[in-house]
């Protein structure tokens, strides 16, 4: 939409931009937005608790004419409202490497000057001479809420929500709509991680990408070191987006991490970093300048910008060269542990399926929480075509050699809740080779039977649901397949594979 690019560059050609600020300006003018907390770091509570899928039109251009003129309608509304208004100017860059970079500039009011800080925070120093690639311009004092994303431009408009995530995500969105539109890769809403370890006498070195919704465990796997001691260890590169290459290569996108602090009380890995005195926290309960990151009805979307640098298990180095193992983290209560999906075809449509459960990072609607529900890649910011990832990932599993691809379970089995200390063990006996499986007729790919250092008797689904555990999957299967065929035609074929 012409009408975007051309607000973007009204705004940038504008003399009341503050441009690239200094990261202790922009601390200063906004510690009195900040509420006093006992680490000293800055601690904000936004209006919206959460991101606004309801109000966003993911790509302007596919819009029929009626809310197209709504949008070109705000965009007017826009160009009068910050004329003569000072707004912020922040460079990145999202990515490091030579296989994948792109700067990202966002144009956020001077009134939320907390939001240009966390961006800044959020991913890495680039050229200032450079082109930007992607242009976000952020209104949060916009009387109504609305986010319009344009894919073909490269440009965003968010209005109306203070909630750091929805900026966050706006660049990334179209960072991975980028890789995968222009034929070099795929963008992935996954963390990953290297596992190195001596086996049979020999050093080898492993890379795994962690899917899963935001809230359903992705940070608690990815940041952990699964008991891992010297010399064996656990690198992590990156929580939340990576650009995977068709020969296995992972590309990192982010500086900083942006993990949920509602389970951080028991990631010793991840609460230094998240409580460093210059790390930012968002969204978590403040009692009496005490600092309560359990008591999620205050807010249950709690954040954190955490330095990488503070975390025991990272190193100077976001990218992975190799990708081994890909793990689709779920909520469904009618799953084992983990299991072993068959074939590459079996693994894209795992993917485009996407089961969990609805979590508070998700909605705003509490009603949802916790209902079932199938997001294709795990990942909400999809541009259409969504089927088209499907094709990437398959060209990728093609091409790269040797990865395989498993289904973890992170929530119950039946009633029966599932510790983080059995998902990280079971993860952990995968990487090194040290499970046992069975195919299951139930499910059409292998459940896992054994793992070492972890008993996961009681959590085979068979004893949880009985002689109905058949009907169950049955019942499932036919779901997801009339689900793929109906949302997916041009992968009707990958059916025959679940």
């Amino acid at each position: 939409m012409e009408e975007l690019r051309n607000l973007a560059e009204l705004i940038l050609s504008q003399n009341n931009v503050l441009d690239n600020p200094r990261p202790s300006l922009l601390r200063e003018v906004s510690e009195k937005y900040s509420i006093e907390n006992e680490y000293g770091c800055l601690l904000f509570h936004s209006k919206v608790a959460a991101r606004s899928p309801e109000a966003t039109v993911d790509d302007v251009n596919r819009a029929d004419s009626s809310v197209r003129e709504s949008i070109l309608r705000d965009i007017e509304e826009v160009r009068k409202h910050i004329e003569g208004r000072k707004m912020i100017r922040v460079d990145r860059g999202i990515g490091t490497s030579e296989r994948f970079s792109l700067k990202a500039t966002a144009l956020v009011s001077d009134r939320y000057p907390h939001l240009a800080l966390m961006f800044q925070m959020n991913y890495f120093p680039t050229k200032e001479d450079r082109h930007s690639d992607i242009v976000t311009i952020d209104i949060p004092e916009w009387p109504k809420k609305a986010i319009y994303v344009d894919p073909k431009e490269n440009v965003n408009l968010i209005l109306g929500t203070d909630y750091y995530g929805e900026l966050k995500m706006s660049a990334l969105r179209l960072a991975m709509n980028y890789a995968r539109e222009r034929g070099a890769g795929l963008g992935v809403h996954a963390g990953g991680k290297v596992f190195r370890f001596r086996k049979d006498g020999k050093c080898m070195e492993k890379g795994a990408l962690v899917f899963g919704l935001s809230g359903t465990g992705k940070t608690t796997i990815t940041v952990s070191d699964h008991g891992i001691s010297a010399p064996d260890e656990v690198s992590v590169r990156q929580d939340d987006i990576m650009i995977l290459f068709r020969d296995g290569y992972a590309a990192g996108t982010e500086m900083n991490l942006y993990p949920k602090t509602d389970s951080i009380n028991t990631l010793p890995e991840l609460k230094h970093a998240a409580t460093h005195r210059d790390s930012i926290l968002e969204n978590v309960s403040v009692k009496m300048g005490k600092v309560d990151f359990d008591d999620t009805s205050f807010n249950p979307n709690g954040r954190a910008i955490a330095l990488r640098s503070q975390i025991k298990t990272v190193d100077d180095r976001v990218d992975i060269k190799k990708i081994d193992f890909l793990f689709f983290l779920t909520r469904r209560n009618d799953l084992p542990v983990a299991g072993r999906l068959k074939s590459k075809e079996q693994a894209v449509a795992y993917f485009m399926l996407g089961e969990s459960i609805m979590t508070s990072a998700g909605t705003t609607n509490k009603e949802l929480v916790g209902k079932a529900i199938r997001v294709p890649g795990f990942d909400p910011f999809i541009i259409e075509p969504k089927w088209l990832s499907g094709i990437r990932l398959l060209e990728i599993l093609e091409q790269a050699g040797d990865i395989t691809a498993y289904v973890i379970n992170t929530g119950h089995v039946g009633q029966r809740k599932i510790p983080p200390s059995v998902t990280k063990a079971v993860v952990l006996s995968i990487v090194k080779g040290k499970c046992s499986w069975e195919f299951s007729e139930e499910l059409k790919y292998d459940m896992l039977k054994s793992a070492s250092n972890v008993d996961i008797t009681e959590f085979d689904p068979k004893n949880q649901f009985g002689d109905n555990y058949k009907e169950i999957m049955d019942t499932l299967w036919e779901e997801r397949r009339s689900y793929l065929s109906k949302a997916f035609p041009e992968l009707q074929y990958l059916t025959a594979y679940l």
